[in-house]
């Protein structure tokens, strides 16, 4: 009987390495395909649509920070602890589709009535209104349902759909007319993120009907007081999650506001856009690993030294993945910038100074996953609120904000994000280690 659940056990460890490798193979090809969409637009796109993209999307991350209830990582922490546990998960989803929904009427309150007067700007007020909202509400319905695909084991699904959504706006970058505005660059991106959630939800669909008819689906029942209950504890966590989300994107919004409204206006921020693409592309990767960690620190439960080890771990790794990004993008962006119109030559300084600030944000996340998954939300605001403060202060003491100059800012707030949770968790590691 041993050799047999020995066998079972091994079976299953192997199954899911190869399913988080095949999801790490296509998370990484889409983050390419997305990266080499982005030049291809950034190429043939005037700079002022480019900049007017990126504003919009900052506008809406703004608006989702305020309004998504830190759904992603709490539905995923939430549901590999049931499932460890062989709970019912039904009511964790039910109130997690429940709170997105709400999450997303909320988020097109706050672009209406609070963003929509910082849109002044050379397009259709209205349009580019709708556009933000089809698009917020497009980033909380990706965030929830990922989450439950990564806690159902289903992640490769998600790899699936961020492939579909990079291939679908390199299709719009290569063949759109050169005259498309900064609106309709955001619309299409809605539809590629679309059809993204589309693949993901298909494939949920599928595997909740396999599992009920091989009498699996026992854990998915929905019961009203459940739920209730299950929606009260991802609120009481993601009323915290809100501040440190919201503080982090309103900074970078901030910055933005501030070139988009300066001299050369929203052109100057395509400069500015690149180095946020690029900012996004290495920050995507603890993205990629980071639903990974957090279900492995849930299933570690208690176990305060397992948890520890697990953070120290992916912190060499986060570490070797920031190092080789820096190095990568230098080299990239020495090639690549003469391949762009003149007007992105500042682009080599703005691209490098965002390259070390992603990386700093790369070596925070083991930290902020290991407190994260705990459900302990006051060290990851603390780190989140400082780091987001000095980047305000600093924006709102410059008169002029270059794309240099808020690059710079956003780098030394993520300097100081990154030192403070680090310092935060070495304090209790070494607290920790002098009890065993």
């Amino acid at each position: 009987m041993l050799p047999y659940v020995k066998r079972s056990v091994h079976g299953l460890v192997y199954r899911i390495r190869q399913k988080n490798g095949i999801y790490l193979a296509l998370a990484l090809s889409a983050r390419g395909i997305s990266a080499l969409a982005m030049f291809l637009a950034i190429r043939r796109f005037a700079p002022n649509s480019f900049g007017e993209m990126a504003y919009f999307q900052a506008t809406a991350l703004s608006a989702v920070a305020f309004s998504s209830f830190g759904l992603d990582i709490s539905i995923n922490s939430q549901l590999s602890r049931k499932r460890s546990e062989q709970a019912d998960q039904g009511p964790t989803i039910t109130a997690a589709c429940l709170i997105a929904v709400v999450a997303m009427c909320m988020a097109c309150t706050v672009i209406v009535t609070i963003f929509e007067s910082q849109l002044n700007l050379s397009v259709d007020k209205g349009l580019a209104t709708m556009g933000i909202c089809v698009f917020a509400s497009l980033l909380i319905s990706a965030s929830a349902v990922n989450s439950i695909a990564f806690a159902s084991g289903s992640n490769v699904y998600v790899g699936f759909g961020y492939v579909a959504n990079a291939i679908v706006f390199s299709l719009f970058a290569i063949f759109a007319k050169n005259s498309v505005s900064g609106t309709d660059l955001l619309f299409f991106q809605s539809l590629a993120q679309f059809i993204a959630i589309a693949i993901v939800i298909y494939a949920l669909t599928r595997i909740l009907s396999n599992w009920k008819k091989h009498g699996r689906g026992r854990h998915f029942g929905i019961s009203l007081g459940e739920t209730a209950s299950e929606a009260k504890t991802l609120l009481q966590y993601g009323a915290k999650q809100i501040l440190v989300v919201s503080v982090v994107t309103f900074s970078q919004w901030f910055i933005q506001r501030k070139i988009v409204f300066g001299e050369d206006g929203p052109s100057e921020n395509a400069i500015y856009g690149v180095g946020n693409q690029i900012f996004n592309i290495i920050t995507f990767l603890p993205t990629i690993l980071g639903p990974l960690i957090v279900t492995k620190l849930a299933s570690a439960g208690k176990n305060a030294r397992a948890r520890q080890d697990i953070c120290i771990s992916s912190l060499k790794i986060f570490g070797g993945i920031a190092l080789t990004a820096c190095v990568l993008t230098f080299i990239g962006l020495h090639f690549g910038i003469g391949l762009l119109p003149k007007r992105y030559a500042a682009c080599v300084e703005t691209g490098t100074l965002a390259s070390i600030a992603a990386a700093f944000q790369v070596l925070k996340a083991p930290f902020s996953l290991y407190f994260l998954s705990e459900l302990r939300v006051s060290r990851e605001i603390a780190s989140a609120v400082l780091g987001a403060l000095f980047m305000i202060v600093a924006t709102m003491l410059l008169t002029h904000v270059t794309p240099n100059l808020g690059t710079g800012v956003r780098l030394a707030g993520c300097a100081v994000q990154a030192a403070f949770l680090g310092v935060l968790f070495f304090i209790e590691f070494r607290r920790r280690q002098g009890a065993y």
